[in-house]
């Protein structure tokens, strides 16, 4: 048989790195190359028809990648909207249960 085992500490714990490694990690990790690439092509690799359009496809492919990290912090909510749903119905079992 199966065994449901929920530990409201453990899916906070998780879902708490989860944000935080969003928020104070990557995505200032992600603006902060994207800051270094715009400068490199405007100061150290200058190329008239060429920087421009990787400026832009870099530009591009970091908003792709900050907002896929972004979404990290949905498995957070759902991770919490599980446990917190689990939790309300072992009260509502316990509570129909006659004592």
């Amino acid at each position: 048989m199966p065994k449901n085992i929920i530990s409201d500490e453990d899916v906070e714990a998780t879902s708490k790195k989860l944000e935080s490694a969003v928020s104070d990690t990557i995505v200032p990790q992600l603006t902060s190359l994207q800051s270094a690439v715009d400068n490199l092509l405007h100061d150290g690799l200058v190329l008239t028809a060429t920087s421009p359009k990787m400026q832009a496809s870099y530009a591009n492919f970091n908003k792709s990648l900050t907002e896929a990290v972004n979404n990290i912090t949905q498995f957070s909510k759902q991770f919490r909207d599980v446990c917190k749903a689990v939790n309300n119905l072992d009260s509502q079992i316990a509570g129909g249960i006659p004592t």
